[in-house]
């Protein structure tokens, strides 16, 4: 009986290496590259599960945090401050000129419009902030937030269209 379960186990026991846990910041510099391409393609949960199966590096979420975040790499998300100094900074700019339009860049890139109402009906459902606010009371500057006023988009008329033939 012992000769059956011993053909029924597999021969090939694979021992996969151990997985390695970081203790120390040194800990993290060999998987640097690897973690800032990772985290350029993928959410932070993805990067997480694609260390552990793949190169066996398992750390917690805080840690990976702590680590974006002494390598600069934290700036894929707009944080609240700066959607306020966004919010802010439009308002300020329409009550000067109301029809003025206001491009946002942070971090090198164009913040989408869209993104900054969506916050700005979630603050004011929160309580955050309040329609009638002119947000005037000086914050700190937000780091690496450009403005400008967008040119505005050609617009073409029926008429004008009908004269190009196809």
């Amino acid at each position: 009986m012992s000769d059956y379960y011993q053909q029924a186990r597999p021969s090939h026991h694979r021992s996969e290496p151990p997985m390695f846990r970081p203790t120390k910041p040194e800990d993290w510099e060999p998987y640097r590259d690897l973690i800032a391409h990772l985290y350029n393609e993928m959410k932070l949960k993805d990067v997480m599960t694609e260390m552990q199966v793949v190169h066996r590096f398992k750390a917690t979420e805080k840690q990976y945090k702590t680590q974006l975040k002494k390598w600069n790499l934290d700036t894929k998300y707009i944080k609240a401050s700066e959607y306020m100094a966004m919010i802010k900074t439009k308002r300020l700019r329409e009550a000067e000129n109301p029809p003025k339009q206001t491009r946002f860049i942070l971090r090198g890139r164009t913040v989408d419009p869209k993104d900054i109402t969506r916050f700005e009906k979630r603050a004011l459902k929160k309580g955050m902030i309040k329609p009638e606010d002119q947000m005037y009371e000086q914050e700190e500057p937000v780091e690496d937030l450009l403005y400008d006023t967008p040119s505005p988009e050609p617009s073409y008329s029926y008429a004008e269209a009908s004269q190009y033939s196809y």
